[in-house]
């Protein structure tokens, strides 16, 4: 049995279509703002409550996946299980979403249950070349080496995942908003500074972050702001990246001369 942690957008309904079609057995533990069918709410400082539904369903392996809207500290409430291990996680919250997530796999662990990665039975998700018909340019490439020792630099720092670079400028950089506000910001400064399509979206895993359960995830809305932002494409690191709606966000950017790939 597989224990499905699934957090807002759409990435844990791809993981959850691929564990259904694949016939294998799964529950799901709600930790989203929304509602997924015969899915289990559970309260995060509830940490007793978490393991009796995985024992009690014989759960081996269980996945992260999708955005979880961090609580704050003092609003959670605790059961006994979790007053033993409140110095450890208070020190966890201050680490950001990654200490968290590397704190809750070691308490499953303890309890012999294995947190596996989130793409471990969707492959599919994963991107490991080019697959748009535009070839990234010389200058794109520039343009990548450059973002890519940038994000290389910050990465220290928990809060950086994705970077726009255009012909050697740095024209935003992710923070805590999330890639799609980054590229709005993006699409104001190319509206007002460079109106021509030019630059790239460069999104990289950070140095030291788990790839069981936090890979970068770009979609098919992160293909239609960098249209809307007027970009020459996207670099990715290979199969370190999660690739949403691939169908239709392949269609559109060979639409849009828009190149797509993974190096």
């Amino acid at each position: 049995m597989i224990g499905v942690f699934a957090g807002n957008g759409s990435f844990p309904k791809e993981i959850l279509k691929s564990l259904k079609e694949k016939k294998l057995d799964y529950i799901i533990i709600n930790l989203s703002d929304g509602y997924y069918k015969d899915s289990m709410k559970v309260n995060l400082g509830k940490f007793g409550e978490i393991l009796n539904i995985l024992k009690y369903n014989k759960v081996k392996e269980v996945i992260f996946t999708g955005k979880i809207n961090r609580p704050i500290f003092s609003s959670l409430k605790f059961d006994l299980t979790t007053l033993r291990y409140i110095p450890k996680l208070k020190n966890a919250f201050k680490k950001g979403d990654g200490g968290l997530l590397n704190f809750a796999s070691k308490v499953l662990q303890e309890h012999n249950i294995k947190v596996v990665s989130s793409h471990k039975y969707s492959k599919e998700l994963l991107l490991n070349k080019l697959v748009t018909k535009k070839k990234p340019s010389y200058l794109d490439f520039q343009d990548f080496y450059k973002a890519k020792s940038v994000l290389k630099s910050l990465s220290k720092f928990d809060n950086a995942q994705a970077i726009v670079v255009d012909n050697g400028y740095i024209l935003s950089i992710e923070a805590a908003e999330g890639t799609d506000l980054m590229l709005q910001r993006t699409i104001n400064i190319k509206k007002k500074f460079i109106n021509k399509k030019s630059g790239v979206l460069v999104k990289l895993p950070k140095r030291g972050q788990s790839l069981n359960y936090d890979l970068p995830t770009i979609g098919l809305q992160t293909i239609k702001r960098c249209l809307k932002a007027n970009l020459s494409g996207i670099f990715l690191l290979k199969n370190k990246n999660i690739f949403l709606d691939k169908e239709k966000s392949i269609k559109l950017a060979n639409k849009n001369n828009f190149f797509i790939t993974a190096i």
